[in-house]
């Protein structure tokens, strides 16, 4: 996919959108006002701005928001009216059996829709003489469309037009189960009911259906609200202040284990009752499953050997870092809180996109910790550089320090920097250092798969590429497809110990 739902904007992205956050999907989908987050209902229906992409829930958050929108909306109108041709293009082929390409071919309805969004979004920037800012970016990408035929009720308008027909045009209707997926007629519904509701989503966990995934979506949405108003879903960070007395496998355990330490720290909110519970966990999930990630895969590599729970200094370096394991480092606190016999959890961020937050010159720091890990004299220490993985080793030279594992967490290392990333899985492989590579999804896990092992590289079957039983269970809608998610750590591309292991 050419693009992924963004993250809230940057002060610097002052303009069209609302600078405090970018809306959820439920907003962008139609289901709750793109201004103040409010649902709809049958009683309070939400109205729809003329260009078809934004929903408010009355006057007063139409106009407030009209500021902010009124350029977005008038580029969209513009590239609708002048590039309407090209647009309905890539569609010509779902005329020929429009009910069959869920079924049997969607991946070719997922790559039209691709290449309608990024000719879509080439053209808002041209209108609009910039990149569009995140929030924009979402609603190109989650513009409502039918399950069947993937055509979207600005797609119907520009259909009717081309032929001189006037409205009404197609209006489409959503899931009455999840309001998160839309058919555009009854034969289409029923082509893609069962699929939607009953079949097992590869991308989803647990055999759940993409109806109840988008449930779940919803569910977030709501839980971010309550937690931090005007925040974005996936910014909930949670680490267990309990200290296990000592380690203890991870093979039995799930996300599941930590609904009592959850249920104990945020009891104030008992009374949403057990679905709130659940949404804890999967928020937590979002940004824990680093930690957790990196134990499962230590407890893999070592085969029933322990002695690595023992160390007095547990290193693990974090390759192709981004800002997330920096935003978030207190999480890997919960790695001494399970490994209790480690004194010293020593971290080491790299990766070239990491200029922007540290600079180029790397500085040791010491995280502030809880106070029992303090008063037993623990610490966790990290640094920085904003590098390559085979580069810090180069310019490490003899000074470089073997990791007991390193780690790249959803690292598109087959999608973008090929060449680069190749040199640094090779360095991995040749010095005989543990390695692991996570996928936000399957796609993503199964092409990195292959170029490992196009590499010569031998891959530790555990690893995959499979689920991550450590992944995040806070699933996100794929933008530009039509039964789509990812999540944070999803997927394990593949692991390997090292050629000199």
């Amino acid at each position: 996919m050419s693009s992924r739902p963004a993250n809230a904007p940057n002060a610097s992205e002052d303009s069209d959108v609302d600078p405090r956050r970018s809306p959820p999907v439920t907003a962008n989908l139609g289901q709750a006002c793109y201004f103040c987050l409010a649902e709809g209902s049958p009683q309070n229906p939400l109205s729809r701005c003329g260009c078809l992409h934004v929903w408010y829930c009355n006057a007063e958050c139409q106009k407030a928001q009209l500021s902010l929108h009124r350029k977005f909306c008038s580029a969209y109108k513009a590239v609708e009216k002048n590039y309407g041709r090209e647009i309905l293009r890539p569609f010509a082929f779902v005329a020929k059996d429009p009910v069959s390409y869920i079924v049997t071919n969607g991946e070719d309805l997922d790559e039209c829709l691709d290449h309608v969004t990024t000719f879509i979004t080439s053209k808002l920037e041209e209108e609009l003489g910039r990149p569009l800012r995140s929030a924009e970016r979402n609603i190109v990408g989650w513009e409502p469309r039918c399950l069947a035929c993937g055509l979207s009720e600005m797609i119907f308008r520009i259909m009717a037009q081309s032929r001189n027909e006037g409205p009404p045009y197609p209006k489409l209707k959503p899931c009455p189960d999840c309001a998160l997926s839309f058919y555009c007629s009854d034969e289409h519904w029923a082509a893609v009911k069962h699929i939607h509701q009953n079949r097992p989503c590869r991308d989803g966990y647990a055999g759940i259906s993409q109806c109840q995934l988008n449930k779940f979506c919803s569910l977030d949405a709501k839980f971010s609200q309550v937690m931090k108003p005007g925040s974005n879903v996936g910014e909930f960070c949670w680490v267990p202040r309990r200290i296990l007395p000592a380690w203890s496998s991870l093979r039995d355990l799930t996300w599941s284990d930590y609904q009592s330490d959850l249920a104990q720290a945020f009891s104030s909110y008992s009374s949403y009752g057990h679905p709130f519970l659940n949404a804890l966990v999967r928020a937590a999930s979002e940004t824990l499953s680093m930690p957790m990630t990196i134990l499962w895969a230590l407890e893999i590599m070592n085969l029933g050997d322990i002695s690595w729970t023992q160390k007095d200094v547990l290193n693990i370096h974090v390759l192709g870092a981004a800002g997330l394991e920096l935003l978030h480092i207190e999480v890997f606190e919960e790695i001494l809180h399970r490994v209790p016999l480690v004194q010293t959890l020593k971290l080491t961020f790299i990766g070239p996109a990491l200029l922007t937050l540290t600079g180029e010159h790397p500085i040791m720091n010491e995280m502030e910790i809880c106070s029992q890990c303090t008063r037993t004299g623990r610490k966790v220490i990290f640094d920085s550089y904003a590098t390559t993985y085979h580069n810090y080793i180069n310019d490490q030279g003899s000074q470089f320090e073997r990791p007991d594992l390193a780690v790249a967490f959803n690292s598109v290392c087959g999608l973008a920097d090929i060449e680069s990333w190749t040199r640094s899985y090779h360095a991995l492989w040749l010095r005989g250092i543990p390695s692991i590579f996570t996928a936000y999804n399957f796609e993503e896990a199964e092409l990195e798969s292959v170029l490992f092992k196009g590499a010569g590289i031998q891959l530790i079957s555990e690893f995959g590429p499979r689920p991550n039983p450590w992944g995040s269970q806070l699933s996100k809608i794929e933008p530009s497809a039509m039964a789509l998610f990812f999540s944070v750590n999803r997927w394990i591309s593949g692991g390997f110990r090292g050629r000199r292991t």
